[in-house]
């Protein structure tokens, strides 16, 4: 699963542009709900509308999620943190940073949802399967169903909207992989994948590898030997399986400026071989045979491109009113006093459990505690 996605939390400054607003009386609701530490801690409804992202509507919950886990990050490298002073050259105070780095996070999953639905794209099986595999290896960490809701009520976010979250990074990847599958709806076709590898200089080659004192021999006795073959990828496969060699089939690479293993293989027409000889002054020779670029390979990273594209174009509409509202230093202050106010009256209660039940009973409960608590927390 592609990890780099999302930017749960932020280690640069974005610059997001607001392309527009509701007016104060406009069509974006500002909810009824109640539930939850972020409304506690906002006075903002979970169920409000405070974005519209390409079309999605993003609620106040999942962006105060968003705006928690910034604050989060923000104060663990800087505790003492004044949200009111300037963090760029420009006036751009941390509050400000915080919402709009907010808005980012909360941007990207938008966008994956919006490209989902216009490519027709629903979570596959495969992935329900892992999300549920997820989901259970949560609660095995936390002890139980109940602490693993607790641990999101900490967090102030209800067990739906969580979800969703973590079902937008499988979306994402269902994407991926329906864009670099040959054949799908979303796959580009040939010529337009052929055409970007050309703007980017890709190549692809057959390359074996020779190391060791005889390097330069055995490239120019492999090369004579491969030319001569009449099936060229079949006598690579062969020579590959004699040298040991993992047969990595077409490799797809950009041109790379005066680097000498690059310009042998760029000098090559396609079908065109040739032996470098220790182009690095290390010992190590190359046997290459030039062909057209890896499509599919060239699909994964047209993939970024357009990803990239749709985050620039995506349209953010705020719910002036509410964001506009938003008071980041007082709500962060107020949920970590609702988040340790929260944390006491649970251990007061586990405590009052174990008073009525005489504390643990036996050495092994004590011994898998232990355990659990060795166990590596499952990542998000």
């Amino acid at each position: 699963m592609r990890s780099n996605w999302i930017r749960f939390l932020a280690g640069v400054l974005v610059s997001v542009a607001l392309v527009g607003a509701f007016a104060l009386t406009g069509g974006m609701k500002g909810g009824r709900s109640t539930d939850g530490l972020l409304y506690q801690a906002s006075g903002l409804h979970p169920d409000g509308e405070m974005l519209a992202i390409s079309g999605q509507t993003v609620t106040c919950e999942e962006y105060l999620f968003w705006l928690g886990m910034v604050c989060d990050n923000v104060t663990a490298s800087m505790p003492d943190v004044d949200w009111s002073a300037a963090v760029t050259g420009d006036g751009m105070t941390f509050a400000e940073y915080a919402k709009t780095d907010a808005v980012e996070a909360a941007k990207q999953h938008a966008v994956v949802r919006a490209w989902a639905q216009q490519a027709g794209v629903a979570l596959s099986d495969a992935s329900t399967l892992e999300l549920d595999a997820q989901r259970q290896q949560y609660v095995a960490y936390y002890g139980s169903e109940e602490a693993y809701l607790q641990q999101l009520a900490l967090m102030g976010i209800s067990e739906e909207a969580y979800d969703r979250i973590l079902e937008d990074q499988y979306l994402y990847r269902d994407l991926y992989q329906a864009f670099c599958t040959p054949g799908s709806s979303l796959y580009a076709d040939d010529a337009t994948l052929t055409d970007y590898a050309a703007q980017l200089g890709y190549m692809g080659a057959y390359v074996l590898k020779l190391t060791g004192d005889n390097a330069e021999t055995m490239a120019n006795d492999l090369l004579e030997r491969w030319q001569a073959a009449e099936d060229k990828e079949k006598e690579y496969a062969l020579i590959c399986e004699e040298l040991q060699q993992t047969a990595d089939g077409i490799v797809t690479l950009t041109a790379v400026e005066d680097d000498a293993l690059s310009d042998a293989m760029s000098a090559l027409e396609i079908g065109g071989m040739t032996a470098v000889i220790d182009p690095y002054g290390e010992g190590t020779s190359f046997v290459v045979l030039r062909t057209e670029p890896d499509l599919s390979a060239v699909a994964e990273t047209y993939f970024d491109v357009l990803w990239n594209q749709k985050m620039e174009e995506a349209t953010v509409v705020t719910n002036s009113k509410l964001y506009d509202g938003v008071d980041v230093g007082a709500f962060y202050e107020k949920l970590i006093q609702l988040r340790q106010d929260m944390m006491a009256e649970m251990e007061s209660g586990a405590q009052t459990d174990d008073d009525r039940t005489g504390g643990p009973q036996s050495d092994s409960a004590g011994d898998s505690a232990d355990s659990a608590a060795d166990d590596p927390q499952p990542a998000a």
